[in-house]
């Protein structure tokens, strides 16, 4: 074949890289091992239901702007359905509900967070002054964290251990697939500055109103209509080297492939097989492979013959069992809710064998990831039944389990000084994936951001987002000035 543009994975942070090339007027060829796109983000034939379920349940926010403007270009924007209000439970029967009210933002969650029954007036207090430290930090100050835990950096900001496992833990965990006591600070406070507090619309949670593969089809026609070609199946057995360029990716089924840029969206575990020693001689960005773990998430599927849950999501504050997402069916309350009684009427994604079918997530699943299913799904319903009632051992039709593994990188300290750049030492090798540098966290947001900022280096322009941020409101940004001229150890003692 001849000299072209080489996309390796068609994750997210692939598809964003062919797309934004495709639209560019560049022909490209994205290769895939799969038979769909979308790589951890994707869905398969259950065969015991019949029904396209996704490999776990993924979400998007208000600030994840370049995620979205892929979703649009994929002309798919309008397959997102949007929560403003989120349902937080706990097993003392509380029923709290995050709302945005009509103060400016950063005060918008504010009186749906001094309504939180799970939190007494003290530990609400404490993590308003956590909220406004974080308010004052700067960029550069959040970053000079590197070192610290979460949990450390919470500790010293007055928050005791119950307001860490009931508020924080259940915010980050979910964010970053990570626990408190081991992601980096960083990462957790960036979360809530640009997720809860620099914008009203930020906190506004996405999911895909169809099965997540459903999304990324119209990339391949996308790719093809400019000429380009999509490769399913199809596996990277080495990267060759031709001098100090990349001159050829040879295929595991023997074929080989020249080109001009390649583009590896690769996860870390797999770039890392793949490039030869030569590369990785020459490029020290490889040289921080080894320094990244996974960590895993487990998608728990539970089909229902009847309605058990009235509400779109459920958020639970004191269970392993963290969040369990309604499929499909409109929320009567005929089973009745334990927390509460407000009913929220939603649109199903598709017609159900059952009447019901709930998705529920663990993330930093470590303590559950080598368990049997049979186990996963004794604890989902044993939990479950703590908020709702009815019998539902004898109300389950079908169930689930499904691990990934390899969901995401661990975003434990100090990982970001090994997060690699877009361009390197190989002029021709372009990085993209969530686990690069991104400026963000291990999400989709942060795939789909890699992926048009290896895309703009190939095309020679500064390898940048598509998409700016949200404009932080005004109220925001005149704390954050204040925060700037404030000496370091005095926003460092609130």
């Amino acid at each position: 074949m001849s000299g072209q543009t080489l996309v390796l994975g068609g994750g997210l942070a692939g598809m964003a890289a062919a797309v934004r090339l495709a639209q560019a007027g560049h022909a490209v060829t994205l290769i895939e091992t799969s038979r769909r796109l979308g790589g951890r983000a994707t869905s398969h034939i259950d065969p015991a239901s019949g029904q396209q379920v996704d490999n776990c349940q993924h979400v998007l926010l208000g600030c994840c702007t370049n995620l979205l403007d892929l979703y649009r270009r994929l002309g798919v924007g309008d397959e997102v359905d949007w929560h403003d209000d989120l349902h937080f439970f706990d097993k003392q029967g509380h029923h709290d509900v995050l709302l945005a009210s009509d103060l400016p933002a950063p005060l918008h969650l504010s009186e749906s967070m001094m309504r939180f029954g799970t939190l007494t007036l003290a530990q609400k207090l404490a993590v308003g002054r956590a909220m406004l430290a974080m308010m004052l930090m700067s960029r550069d100050q959040r970053e000079s964290l590197h070192h610290l835990t979460f949990s450390d950096w919470l500790r010293r900001h007055g928050q005791t251990e119950a307001v860490i496992e009931r508020f924080w833990a259940v915010i980050v965990v979910s964010a970053l697939n990570q626990m408190p006591e081991t992601c980096g600070a960083p990462f957790a406070i960036q979360v809530f500055q640009e997720g809860f507090l620099a914008h009203r619309d930020a906190y506004r949670m996405g999911t895909a109103a169809v099965p997540l593969a459903q999304l990324y089809d119209p990339a391949t026609r996308v790719i093809e209509d400019a000429g380009g070609k999509v490769m399913f199946g199809a596996s990277a057995k080495r990267i060759v080297m031709q001098g100090d360029r990349i001159g050829a990716v040879e295929l595991v089924d023997g074929q080989t492939i020249d080109i001009d840029d390649c583009i590896s969206a690769l996860p870390f575990d797999r770039l890392d097989k793949v490039a030869g020693d030569d590369l990785k001689q020459r490029d020290r960005r490889l040289d921080g492979l080894k320094h990244f773990k996974h960590s895993p998430i487990l998608g728990i599927h539970l089909w229902f013959d009847r309605q058990v849950v009235p509400y779109p999501h459920m958020i639970f504050v004191d269970s392993p069992l963290q969040w369990i997402f309604n499929k499909g069916g409109v929320g009567s309350g005929e089973c009745g809710v334990k927390a509460g009684e407000r009913s929220l009427p939603f649109t199903p994604h598709s017609a159900l064998p059952t009447p019901q079918y709930l998705h529920g997530v663990i993330s930093a699943a470590d303590a559950w990831i080598d368990l049997s299913a049979e186990a996963i799904i004794d604890m989902a319903l044993r939990e479950l039944s703590a908020y709702v009632s009815g019998d539902l051992r004898a109300a389950l039709a079908n169930a689930k389990v499904i691990k990934e593994k390899r969901a995401t990188f661990s975003p434990t300290p100090g990982i970001e000084a090994h997060r690699p750049a877009t361009c390197g030492d190989v002029a021709n090798l372009f990085l993209a994936g969530d686990w690069t540098r991104t400026g963000w966290p291990a999400t989709m947001e942060g795939a789909a951001r890699s992926g048009y900022m290896a895309a703009a280096a190939v095309m020679g322009e500064a390898p940048v987002p598509a998409v700016a941020d949200l404009t932080p409101a005004p109220l925001y940004k005149c704390i954050a000035r204040v925060g700037r001229v404030m000496p370091r150890s005095s926003v460092a003692s609130l």
